[in-house]
């Protein structure tokens, strides 16, 4: 049977991740994936260990207003840029970059370009855009030489990991053909020309961002045909190294499948610390008139600043895992931070990541389908789903991404898999044995039993059991007196409240012969107190009986008395009969004698008689005297045989004076002291089993049994 549910936990596992590798092959946990991976850099958002050193200048709504009633509009003089260079180069910034167009003059006429020119020049830390195109477009030659010369380097010298496929971080597979330049002054001017254009998730959130991009087919007949320009995030700090970390390394940075780098956010735009552009502008004048700046120039010192747009009038809005409307140039600040900070995002490769899949798809249904308790399967199914988010986590920590929707759905799968084939092929078995044994077990013992199934074994097995026989006295003449209905209505009611007793202490209800009742206990499953069981379950079923029988009396006009015989031995127990129509039952000696003992109470006058191995087994937890030792028909080896008093401790004073006159004259007449024994017997009142010793006593006093007696007397009846 448990080969059988590793085998089903196996399979059915095995089709979860199969499962789970077809929807992740065609892409439907795609951008689930996404989702839980936003949902994971929130839970371990921490502005606080951003960069000290990344500061962003916005051109915000508030600037635009100021310099729009100073009859400034938009699109602004380049001088105006040019002082924010100046108070940034006075501040000794480490870097600026410029995140605004500067592909066209300036309106303002060829010298407001050469103003923010000659301030870039001589600050000689400016990087400004570039955007690159996959479509074929005329660019200016001299420009792009220009470019291809100064801000280019050899693909040669890199990984193909981080160039190989980054067109497509541009939208497709197509190689980059022409690209929008600044005009000649600024990009002559310029420390830095770098793409900037970002491409977003299918879901139009930004969490990614190329680090190189091939830009060979714009040499047309220059000798540059592997040229790569790196992006912002990399080309800053690369051009900076010697100030930043000398050891930066491009080639150690992990990316995607894409040649793309996962970017660490940290948190919300308001992470990095952002200063208005008009603000910054005004502090520089006020600087340059001799007054105290708004924002004095030392709190630039040594930071990378990134001027770029927040107003939402200029287009240059997006959204980032953990906000749905950031600045663009935010983007390009946690790419930054990203590389400076050493918090990059490594992607196991599919390989491990698979095995992994397979595993937790495996193992979930493999231990649903072995696990029986119902308390046991939940524990698994909370954490096999908490697994894969558990895993997930660790690995972000850790510093991975590591899948968590495609091993959540194979743990899915493989539970509800495991839990339908259980509720049909088991759950099949459970109502079978439910409806075979409801009418003869508790249901506390059926709930055992179908827990673990190996308790019962079907076809009949030997067992010890201790067998409980129970009939009406003068049941005969009882039926004769009423009429049928009183008769099934009498019966009901005193065999329901016998068999309740009985099932409630785990006992099996053999069968019902008429009035009488035949049940046993330690079988289907294991009772190691079974004697014990029994005993008490036949003084209860005595004393309930006598509490019912005034309500007998009322409504029947009868009294009911019950004798009961009990037994302790092996049986064979199982399911016996015909393939259409079986019983669950018990055969064997043991339950012949216990029979037997119900009978022999008539003769004994004793309500409640028990064999010897059944008061053996009980220890000292019971008060009962030895009545006799008897052969009975058929059987050639003696037995003694007891009255079952009561529980000890619970005997009356009176009861076990008597029982001790009762011993003595026991004693008296197995020393062969008949007429000692017979005055002690007939002393006891009120007591038929000493009026039965002492009428044998006389006897034997008249006439002694053979020296070599045992003792034992022969039962001539069953």
């Amino acid at each position: 049977m448990l080969k059988k549910r590793w085998a089903r936990g196996l399979a059915v596992g095995a089709v979860a991740v199969c499962l789970a590798f077809s929807f992740e092959a065609i892409g439907s946990f795609r951008r689930l994936e996404w989702k839980s991976w936003d949902a994971r850099l929130r839970f371990f958002a921490d502005p606080s260990a951003a960069s000290k050193d990344i500061v962003l200048i916005l051109v915000d709504q508030p600037s635009l207003d100021f310099y729009a009633r100073q009859g400034t509009p938009w699109p602004w003089p380049r001088e105006l840029y040019g002082a924010i260079v100046r108070h940034l180069a006075a501040g000794k910034a480490k870097a600026v970059f410029f995140d605004i167009v500067m592909t066209e003059g300036s309106r303002f006429g060829l010298e407001d370009d050469r103003s923010l020119a000659a301030a870039m020049r001589e600050a000689g830390n400016v990087f400004v855009p570039v955007f690159l195109s996959t479509e074929d477009k005329e660019s200016d030659a001299l420009g792009v030489a220009t470019f291809l010369d100064r801000f280019t380097t050899a693909g040669e010298s890199l990984p193909p990991r981080l160039i190989g496929s980054i067109p497509k971080g541009l939208g497709g597979s197509k190689p980059i053909r022409s690209i929008t330049l600044p005009i000649p002054e600024i990009l002559d001017a310029a420390r830095g020309a770098v793409n900037v254009q970002v491409n977003p998730d299918a879901d139009h959130i930004y969490r990614r961002i190329s680090l190189f991009y091939p830009v060979g087919e714009l040499a047309r007949s220059l000798p540059k045909k592997s040229a790569v320009n790196p992006g912002l995030a990399l080309s800053v700090p690369w051009a900076l190294a010697s100030w930043i970390r000398p050891s930066l390394d491009p080639k150690t940075i992990p990316v995607d499948a894409d040649g793309r780098m996962i970017i660490r956010f940290l948190g919300p735009a308001e992470t990095y610390p952002a200063k208005s552009a008009a603000a910054v502008i005004n502090s520089f004048a006020q600087a340059q008139e001799g007054g105290t700046p708004q924002i004095p120039p030392g709190e630039f010192a040594g930071k990378i600043v990134l001027v770029g747009l927040s107003a939402v009038g200029l287009y240059d809005i997006k959204a980032s895992p953990l906000a749905g409307v950031v600045p663009g140039v935010f983007i390009q600040a946690a790419a930054l931070d990203t590389i400076l900070g050493g918090k990059t995002i490594r992607v196991p490769d599919r390989g491990p990541t698979w095995v992994y899949i397979a595993v937790l798809g495996l193992l979930a249904g493999l231990v649903v389908s072995v696990l029986r308790k119902t308390a046991a399967n939940t524990a698994a199914f909370a954490g096999f789903l908490l697994l894969p988010a558990a895993g997930a986590m660790a690995a972000f920590r850790a510093g991975f991404w590591l899948d968590f929707v495609a091993p959540e759905a194979a743990v899915l799968f493989a539970l509800i898999g495991a839990a339908l084939l259980n509720y049909s092929i088991e759950g099949r078995e459970r109502r079978f044995l439910k409806g075979a044994f409801h009418h003869y077990l508790s249901p506390a013992v059926i709930d055992r039993i179908l827990e673990d199934p190996k308790r019962l074994h079907l076809g009949g097995e030997l067992r010890e059991v201790t067998s409980f026989f129970s009939d009406v006295a003068g049941f005969t003449s009882i039926s004769e007196s009423l009429g049928p209905a009183e008769l099934v209505a009498l019966l009901n009611e005193y065999l329901t409240a016998m068999t309740d007793l009985i099932l409630d202490s785990g006992g099996t209800l053999d069968k019902y012969e008429g009035d009488a009742i035949i049940a046993f206990w330690n079988a289907p499953i294991d009772e190691p107190d079974h004697a014990f069981r029994a005993c008490r379950i036949a003084l209860a079923c005595q004393s309930r009986l006598a509490a019912m029988a005034p309500e007998f009396e009322r409504k029947f006009g009868r009294a009911l008395r019950m004798r009961i015989g009990l037994n302790t031995g092996p049986a064979v127990v199982g399911n016996m009969g015909s393939a259409r129509r079986f019983d669950y039952t018990a055969i064997g000696d043991t339950i012949n004698l216990a029979a037997r003992l119900e009978s022999a109470g008539k003769q004994y006058g004793v309500n409640l008689l028990a064999g010897e191995a059944t008061i053996e087994k009980t220890g000292a937890a019971f008060v009962a005297r030895e009545v006799d030792r008897i052969r009975v028909v058929g059987k050639s080896k003696p037995v003694r045989i007891f009255e079952l008093i009561g529980e000890t401790g619970g005997v009356s004073e009176p009861t076990l004076r008597r029982l001790e006159a009762y011993y003595r004259g026991w004693s008296l007449f197995r020393a062969r002291s008949f007429a000692e024994a017979g005055d002690v017997f007939s002393g006891i009142e009120a007591d038929p089993v000493s009026a039965l010793h002492a009428g044998r006593c006389r006897a034997f006093a008249a006439a002694p049994p053979p020296d070599d007696w045992d003792f034992v007397f022969d039962l001539k009846t069953k």
